[in-house]
C-alpha cells in the first residue's frame, strides 16, 4: 500500500475546516479506515504495482486562471446552459443555475448541497459505489473535495441538458470528484461531464466517482468525457440503481494517454428498467485503458444493452468488458453486448472480453466482439475511387466511431470531442 501514513489523523482537521458536516466527517473517518486496511485493488489486465498511487495530498491546490483555456473548448457558448465548472476541487464558475430551480430541481455542487440538501445526500450518498469497494474508492470516498449534486423531484422533466465540467491545473495533489444524481418517479434530466487536465500534469492520481438514483419511471442520461496526460492513473466508478421502469443511458469517451481503468454501467433493480452504454477508447503513444460497462439484472422484463468502439494506435493497450449478469428470478430479461476494437498499428494492443453470468431460464442475452486492425477490402475500394490511403484509413475510422460520437446532443460538446479526435489520430 502506498500513500496511507501520511494521511491519518490530518485529513480530518482540513475537512472540519472545510465546514463539512458532521456526518460526512464520519463517513470519511470511515473509509479513511478502509483505505488503510485494504490492499491495492488488482485488476485482470491492469496492473497498478508500478504506479504512484501516492501522488496526491489532503488539501486541493490553489484555482489560478488556467483553467478557463482547458474548459472553454467544452464549454456551452449559447448562454442558457446550466453549467458547472470545478478547478482543482474548487467552484470557479456557476452559470444558469437558477433556470434549474425554476423548475423545482437542484443543480449545484455537491460540497454545499451537503449542509443544504442534508436528507437527500445523507440518504443515497454512498448507495450505488460502496465505500470499501476497494482500496482507491475508499481513498476517494475519504478525500473527494467537490462534484456535480442533482436532484430533480418527481413529475419534473429538465429538457435542456446541463453540463459539468472539472479541470486539473497543478500536479501532485490529486483529483476526487464526486457527484450524485437524483431523478423521482416520472422525471428526466441529462447531464454532460468532462474531467481535463492540463498536458504539465506529473503523476497525478485521480479516482472519480459518480452515483445515479433513478426512480420509477424516470430517464437519466449521462455522458462523460476524459482527457487527462500520460504521467495520470485514473480510477473511475459509475453506476446507477435503476427503478421499475426506469431508464439510464451512459455515454463515455475515454481520450486519456495515460493509464485509465474505468468501471460504469447500471444496477437494474426494478421490473421493466433498462440501461444502455455507448462507449468510446482512443489510445495513443503508450496509452493504457481498460473499460468495463456493468449490467446487473434484478428486476423482470429488465433490459440491457452496451456497445464500445475502440481505436488503438502507437503501443497504446486497450480492454474493453462487456459484463452482463442475469439474477435468478429476473426472468424475462434481455441483455445485449457488442464490443469492437480497431489497430492502427503493428505494436497496439486489444482485447474484447465478453462476459455473461446467467441464472434464470426465461431470459434473451447475445454479445458480439471483434479486435483487428483495418479492412483490406475496405481500404481497397475506397482507394479505387481515387482516395489516398491516409484518407482512406481516416474515413474507416470516423465511420467506425460515429455510432457512439452521435450520442453526444450538446453540439459544443460533441465539436470539442472530434477535434480532439482528429488532434490524437492525425
Amino acid at each position: 500500500m502506498r500513500g496511507v501514513t501520511q494521511l491519518s489523523g490530518s485529513f480530518e482537521t482540513y475537512f472540519t475546516q472545510q465546514g463539512d458536516p458532521d456526518y460526512l466527517i464520519e463517513a470519511r473517518r470511515k473509509a479513511m479506515r478502509s483505505y488503510e486496511s485494504l490492499d491495492i485493488p488488482r485488476f485482470e489486465k491492469s496492473d497498478l504495482t508500478h504506479r504512484n498511487l501516492a501522488a496526491f495530498k489532503i488539501e486541493a491546490a490553489a484555482a489560478g486562471n488556467t483553467w478557463q483555456a482547458i474548459a472553454d473548448p467544452y464549454l456551452a457558448q449559447d448562454g442558457q446552459s446550466s453549467v458547472l465548472v470545478i478547478a482543482d476541487g474548487q467552484v470557479v464558475l456557476k452559470r444558469g443555475l437558477e433556470q434549474v430551480e425554476a423548475n423545482g430541481a437542484v443543480f449545484t455542487n455537491l460540497r454545499s448541497a451537503a449542509v443544504s440538501h442534508r436528507k437527500l445526500v445523507e440518504k443515497h450518498l454512498g448507495t450505488a459505489v460502496s465505500y470499501d469497494e476497494n482500496q482507491l474508492i475508499s481513498l476517494q470516498t475519504a478525500l473527494w473535495r467537490d462534484g456535480a449534486f442533482i436532484y430533480v423531484p418527481s413529475g419534473v422533466t429538465l429538457t435542456e441538458p446541463l453540463q459539468l465540467i472539472c479541470v486539473t491545473t497543478a500536479s501532485g495533489h490529486g483529483s476526487f470528484p464526486r457527484n450524485l444524481i437524483i431523478a423521482e418517479a416520472s422525471s428526466a434530466v441529462t447531464l454532460y461531464d468532462a474531467y481535463l487536465a492540463a498536458e504539465t500534469i506529473t503523476d497525478e492520481l485521480h479516482v472519480g466517482v459518480t452515483e445515479v438514483v433513478v426512480g420509477p419511471d424516470a430517464h437519466v442520461v449521462v455522458g462523460s468525457v476524459q482527457d487527462f496526460p500520460k504521467a495520470a492513473t485514473t480510477i473511475l466508478s459509475r453506476r446507477a440503481n435503476v427503478g421499475k421502469n426506469g431508464r439510464m443511458d451512459w455515454v463515455f469517451g475515454e481520450l486519456s494517454e495515460g493509464f485509465t481503468v474505468a468501471d460504469f454501467g447500471s444496477v437494474l433493480q426494478g421490473d421493466g428498467s433498462k440501461s444502455t452504454s455507448h462507449a468510446i477508447a482512443v489510445g495513443i503513444g503508450r496509452a493504457h485503458i481498460d473499460m468495463t460497462a456493468r449490467m446487473i439484472h434484478i428486476g423482470r422484463f429488465s433490459e440491457s444493452d452496451t456497445m464500445a468502439r475502440g481505436v488503438m494506435q502507437g503501443r497504446s493497450n486497450g480492454v474493453y468488458r462487456g459484463f452482463t449478469q442475469i439474477h435468478k428470478g429476473a426472468s424475462g430479461s434481455d441483455g445485449q453486448q457488442t464490443e469492437k476494437l480497431l489497430m492502427l498499428s503493428p505494436q497496439s494492443r486489444a482485447d474484447a472480453i465478453p462476459m455473461l453470468l446467467i441464472d434464470e431460464n426465461d431470459v434473451k442475452c447475445g454479445h458480439a466482439a471483434s479486435v483487428g486492425q483495418i479492412s483490406e477490402d475496405q481500404l481497397f475500394y475506397l482507394m479505387s475511387r481515387g482516395i489516398s490511403e491516409r484518407d482512406a484509413k481516416a474515413m474507416i475510422v470516423w465511420g467506425f466511431l460515429q455510432p457512439v460520437l452521435a450520442e453526444i446532443s450538446i453540439e459544443r460538446m460533441r465539436e470539442a470531442v472530434t477535434s480532439m479526435l482528429e488532434r490524437k489520430m492525425a
